[in-house]
């Protein structure tokens, strides 16, 4: 009768301790899962969200065209807007922004001015210490295309390295 009692009761004890084991496998699969769920979720948000960026660029007669290290955004002039071409130049060797190239044209003369150099700091255009550069006119194509220099920065990154 001992023997009985005592065979129930290791056979009790390790079914329950295979029943734990069993019971946490399945909580770290939940948790990978929901992890994968998540990130999957965040980059599809993401992607829309550049998507409808894109689209809202289009709308406001800008082109978007890459090629190389570099993707342009260029608009021609119309009756709603002024001429601009700004390029992204990007790092071959790391996922950076180098520099970001505004090129404007005279609104008398139609001849393209001078380019305006700015640098990519904390995700933002920053003005070159070095080089021609204007914070007002880029702030003014900013506007114009109702867009802040941070989203424009997470764009082109996205566009360039991402948007396959």
């Amino acid at each position: 009768m001992k023997k009985i009692v005592l065979s129930l009761l290791v056979m009790g004890v390790s079914m329950s301790l295979v029943g734990c084991g069993s019971n946490k496998s399945s909580e770290e699969k939940s948790t990978d899962s929901s992890i994968e769920q998540t990130t999957e979720d965040t980059s599809a948000k993401e992607a829309e969200k550049m998507n409808q960026l894109a689209e809202k660029l289009e709308e406001q007669g800008v082109d978007i065209k890459s090629y190389g290290n570099y993707l342009s955004l260029i608009r021609e002039k119309g009756i709603d807007y002024d001429y601009f071409e700004m390029t992204f130049t990007f790092a071959s060797s790391r996922r950076e922004i180098l520099d970001v190239r505004l090129t404007l044209k005279g609104n008398i003369d139609g001849k393209e001015k001078d380019g305006l150099i700015y640098e990519v700091s904390k995700g933002r255009m920053v003005e070159s210490s070095g080089d021609n550069t204007d914070i007002d006119a880029l702030a003014e194509v900013l506007k114009s295309i109702d867009c802040s220099d941070k989203d424009l920065v997470e764009f082109a990154q996205w566009y360039h390295y991402d948007n396959k």
